[in-house]
């Protein structure tokens, strides 16, 4: 295959071009997820040959980092992590939303070597579907929901507007409505 040049791809009107580069960001897609399930599977096998934890949450969180990887699916990374790793997620603080390892894990004797090989993260968790939307209002109330228990759990530190809130459930009024 002809080696594509994406930042021309605009400039060409030919359809066997462009669908040659959707096939190469396929295939490169798909080397790119079993290069991250290689990655997962070296900082296991690491870990439970060595016992050596003190590497195996910084790994995780350095693979997972905000500003890198855009378009990689790292929910799903992330439940694989926790599921056959073990790890946990810091719930508050400077680094809310990181991986660590809790206590009694520290060896990697838990790791089930052959499972989590056999167990491709993006096969794990596979993307959920997309679902349109049915019942507007239904959503709307979901919303509104979501929005009051982040206003009762957060207090004044929440981020929802008051005004937002009333013209929300505004909407669902049954005058509205008809």
């Amino acid at each position: 295959m002809a080696s594509i040049n994406f930042t021309k791809l605009s400039s060409v009107n030919d359809e066997a071009g462009i669908t040659a580069a959707i096939n190469s960001l396929h295939k490169r897609g798909e080397s790119l997820q079993l290069d991250i399930h290689r990655v997962l599977v070296a900082i296991c096998k690491r870990w439970a040959d060595s016992g050596d934890v003190r590497p195996v949450a910084m790994h995780i969180n350095l693979l997972l980092s905000k500003d890198k990887m855009g378009g990689v699916r790292k929910n799903a990374i992330r439940a694989w992590v926790e599921t056959y790793m073990g790890l946990k997620i810091v719930t508050e603080g400077d680094n809310k939303g990181d991986f660590y390892v809790p206590k009694g894990i520290n060896a990697g004797k838990h790791l089930q070597m052959k499972e989590l090989i056999n167990n491709r993260w993006w096969e794990f968790k596979p993307e959920p579907e997309y679902q349109p939307i049915s019942d507007d209002m239904k959503l709307v109330k979901q919303l509104i929901a979501k929005m009051e228990k982040d206003v009762g759990q957060m207090g004044e530190a929440s981020k929802v507007r008051p005004e937002m809130l009333a013209g929300l459930k505004a909407l669902t009024q049954p005058e509205v409505l008809h």
